[in-house]
């Protein structure tokens, strides 16, 4: 197990996240992140349950690799880092990955240092490589200042308008007056309806492939021949996968999650998806794969899924392998500053990743770790 190391001149250390860290935690969440204006049994239901099934519970759990407080010399935990390992492979060879979520520090407290020591504890680490995938610009200023960079490729996203009437009347929010919403709804849907089939529109969708259910098996099976073989991929079993896609079922509220394996005319499989449409008509993916030459068809076999779900624009992280298939769909690129990080002291892992050679989607990263505020 990682020791703690006493590591400031005023008594604080950091040391490995256990249970009985979690109402501290939980409260120092509360109050950074603002979950709640006050305690409340059913808060504290929902943080030990995060908590300690995200964090301590999850099938790859390592004491090796494990989340780290910062805990002050009065006893009092002044910062927290989630760490969940990863097992990974590198053209075949198996590697330990760790991935970072819910940084944390205690607002009155960032000039005690408690950031770069929890970052900087977690960087020594064992594992083959560490990543953070949504950190803000304080995050990768730091993470950049002890060593790790950012992966340029895989911080760009990309979105794709499905109905943009009716985006254009959702962005408008809350600066749009309730009647005028109302009078405006009906003719932004008619206008959709229209530019949906246009001969020539990029909003048409003329689909020929079939699909069904994407489950567990199925998806396994899919990730282990996937995707012009990157170099640097996910490894899964059934149990780790099967738990995985538990964490992402949305919360109550909070849209539905919508899994498929898509096939051409013969049958044969091309690809599959994984996305959330979210309950405003905003719709967030979160795992795509197909081969190279297949991804156009599967991207627009999800942009109309997601069309009929009444979704208005779809969004997700970029594989840099397939940008061609996203291009050809009409999907925009942007930043949107939430930069993925990474560590390695092993040269071929960092070029894969920097290479864009590499299979890093939310299945992989912080997405799956986030913190729901409604039971499911």
């Amino acid at each position: 197990m990682r020791t703690a190391g006493r590591i400031t001149r005023r008594g604080g250390y950091v040391r490995p996240f256990v249970e009985a860290d979690i109402p501290q935690v939980a409260e120092l969440h509360r109050r950074v992140f603002q979950t709640g204006e006050a305690p409340s049994a059913e808060l504290e239901r929902r943080y030990r349950a995060y908590f300690r099934g995200i964090f301590l519970d999850n099938p790859w759990y390592d004491e090796e690799v494990s989340p780290l407080v910062y805990e002050d010399a009065d006893g009092s935990i002044a910062g927290f880092l989630g760490v969940m390992p990863r097992r990974m492979s590198i053209r075949g060879r198996p590697i330990q990955a760790a991935v970072s979520s819910q940084f944390i520090v205690e607002p009155g407290r960032r000039s005690t240092m408690a950031a770069v020591h929890l970052m900087k504890t977690f960087m020594s680490g064992p594992q083959d490589v560490s990543i953070a995938d949504e950190a803000n610009g304080l995050s990768r200023k730091l993470w950049e200042s002890l060593g790790g960079a950012t992966a340029l490729l895989h911080s760009i996203h990309w979105a794709r308008l499905l109905r943009p009437a009716q985006f254009g009347l959702l962005r408008m929010g809350r600066g749009t007056r309730l009647g005028t919403a109302s009078v405006l709804r009906p003719v932004c849907r008619l206008v959709d309806g229209v530019a949906a089939h246009l001969p020539r529109s990029p909003f048409r969708h003329s689909v020929t492939s079939s699909s069904e259910d994407l489950d567990v098996e199925t998806l396994l099976a899919c990730l282990s021949e996937s995707s012009g073989r990157p170099a640097l991929r996910p490894e899964y079993d059934a149990r780790s996968l099967r738990w995985l896609l538990g964490f992402l079922v949305p919360a109550r509220g909070e849209g539905s999650l919508h899994k498929a394996l898509v096939r051409d005319a013969a049958g044969q499989v091309l690809g599959w998806y994984l996305y959330y449409a979210g309950p405003a008509g905003l719709g967030e993916a979160v795992h795509i794969g197909a081969r190279h030459e297949s991804m156009k068809a599967v991207l627009e076999h999800l942009f109309q899924d997601a069309w009929r779900r009444d979704v208005v624009a779809l969004s997700g992280r970029l594989e840099p392998r397939f940008t061609a298939g996203f291009a050809q769909t009409y999907c925009l690129f942007h930043p949107r500053l939430c930069w993925m990080l990474v560590h390695s002291r092993d040269a071929e892992v960092l070029q894969a990743i920097h290479s864009g050679d590499a299979m890093l989607t939310r299945l992989e990263g912080e997405w799956c770790m986030r913190f729901q505020m409604e039971s499911r």
